[in-house]
């Protein structure tokens, strides 16, 4: 079942990514993931980082 461990180890990405983003709290991802699974999270955490408003 290579592909359903796949899809659980993408949404436990998600999941981890939201919730760092949500709190802040991006930088300790590596203490207590694997590996892929932090980086997964972190790109999920960039990707919900909201841009700065531009200054005129």
């Amino acid at each position: 079942m290579p592909e359903h461990d796949a899809q659980r180890l993408f949404t436990e990405a998600r999941l981890h990514g939201l919730r760092a983003r949500v709190c802040e709290d991006v930088d300790p991802l590596n203490r207590y993931l694997p590996p892929q699974v932090a980086a997964m999270a972190r790109e999920v955490a960039e990707c919900l980082e909201v841009p700065e408003p531009a200054t005129t």
